[in-house]
């Protein structure tokens, strides 16, 4: 009952509705759009190496200006850089959906469409997620990241699901044509929204990108989490969003059966947003680790193509565990980042991410050809697990905890090995 006075108390903030009615509809379209791309481009005679090319050129972009993005967001009203990132993607959705419904799409085309995608979403993360502060007070920030991570979940529900049933029936040109309109109506939820203008500063972008950076290397456990999270997006990414679209497409009956898969990885993440409004775990350090270590379930289940309600099961109970890991960490990371760097932070924390995913997904889709499934996603699953609990050795994770903030002087002392292991995982390096 607490936990629903305290999602009233949030929605009574009307930009916040703005906010969230905004997200939650392109959310709904962006869920389906995935579905659609994969089999438009199988269905336009790529394999696996066309479709890793694709994904790549998806997530370049955002590793490129993702930077670029998170400067913009701590310099410039926060409100007009995601409207205007959010018009973009409707209309280059638009361009996509008439050349395929007309049969005029190529493969090269498919390609530009999401590598344009990839470039409006550099700009819009970092500044949607430096929003939340400047639109609910600190007491209810908590309360604000799950109630948002809710609506968006269900539409990752319905999305993959709706998706997968569309193109089965009709085409993907229609699921991207939807997917066009969502982004089109979400511009006029978030039009409405006035956030305030950031303090003007004297410094070059050059420079606050610099405080930034600063900033980030002067937080350790920061640095490492980010390590963490560099590795576990890498294997989760290339597993699920490569991998298993080829293995429904060989194995499982095609498009409307990764369209289960992806809907019930999303049903459970409407489980983690609930548990974590009801339960609001404390020690952040440790059920992040544990929960990303979760995601490992269903790249098993799709490596040894086991029946499909079994995979299904596998990708909720992983859902459920990272959007636990999602909500825990977002409400952690505004409590201890100040409000003017958080685009910046979330923004390098972010290409720490995506950076090795382009190469991942050209490399493993390289390797499709002489590796089997079984083989290539057990690695996967093998690698994430590890990448997942190793921080757990170090006690200064361990410690991290919500509602206290962390002291810097103490965070990583006597662990000179691993932090330096980390770091080499944050550029790509070694365990990757």
């Amino acid at each position: 009952m607490n936990s629903i006075k305290e999602a009233s108390a949030v929605l009574r903030h009307r930009q916040f509705r703005s906010f969230w009615t905004g997200r939650v509809i392109s959310s709904l379209g962006s869920a389906a759009a995935p579905i659609a791309v994969a089999f438009a481009a199988l269905e336009a005679g790529g394999g696996v190496e066309w479709l890793g090319f694709i994904l790549a050129l998806n997530i370049a972009p955002q590793v490129l200006l993702l930077l670029v993005g998170g400067v913009l967001g701590d310099r410039v009203r926060r409100d007009r850089v995601m409207v205007a990132a959010n018009a973009a993607s409707g209309v280059v959705q638009v361009a996509m959906a008439i050349l395929i419904l007309t049969g005029e799409a190529e493969l090269w085309m498919l390609a530009t469409s999401v590598f344009l995608l990839g470039v409006a979403s550099a700009f819009f993360q970092p500044a949607s997620q430096g929003s939340i502060v400047q639109l609910v007070p600190p007491e209810q920030r908590v309360a604000a990241n799950a109630v948002l991570r809710l609506p968006l979940n269900v539409a990752k529900v319905l999305g993959p699901a709706l998706g997968g049933l569309v193109v089965a029936l009709v085409g993907p040109g229609w699921a991207l044509a939807f997917n066009a309109c969502t982004f089109l109506l979400s511009v006029f939820f978030l039009a409405s929204i006035r956030l305030p203008q950031p303090l003007k500063s004297k410094a070059s972008g050059l420079s606050a990108f610099r405080t930034g950076w600063n900033e980030f290397s002067a937080r350790r456990w920061y640095v490492i989490m980010v390590a963490q999270s560099t590795v576990t997006v890498l294997m989760w990414l290339v597993g699920f969003q490569l991998c298993g679209p080829v293995v429904s497409h060989s194995s499982l009956g095609g498009a409307f059966a990764w369209g289960l898969i992806s809907g019930g990885f999303a049903f459970g993440l409407v489980g983690g947003s609930l548990v974590a409004v009801a339960v609001r775990p404390r020690r952040v350090g440790i059920t992040v680790s544990l929960c990303l270590a979760a995601q490992a379930l269903p790249l098993v289940a799709l490596a040894f193509v086991a029946p499909i309600w079994v995979i299904v099961g596998a990708a909720v109970l992983a859902g459920i565990a990272l959007d636990i890991s999602i909500v825990s960490w977002s409400a952690f990371f505004q409590e201890q980042i100040p409000e003017g760097l958080q685009s910046r932070l979330s923004s390098i924390s972010t290409f720490g991410q995506l950076l090795p995913v382009p190469i991942g997904y050209v490399l493993f889709g390289l390797l499709s050809g002489y590796v089997s499934n079984t083989v290539m996603v057990s690695l996967m699953s093998g690698i994430l697990v590890v990448a997942a609990l190793l921080p757990l050795l170090l006690p200064s994770i361990r410690q991290l905890r919500l509602g206290q903030m962390v002291d810097e002087s103490m965070v990583g002392g006597g662990d000179p090995l691993l932090p330096d292991l980390l770091m080499r995982g944050a550029k790509g390096e070694g365990s990757t």
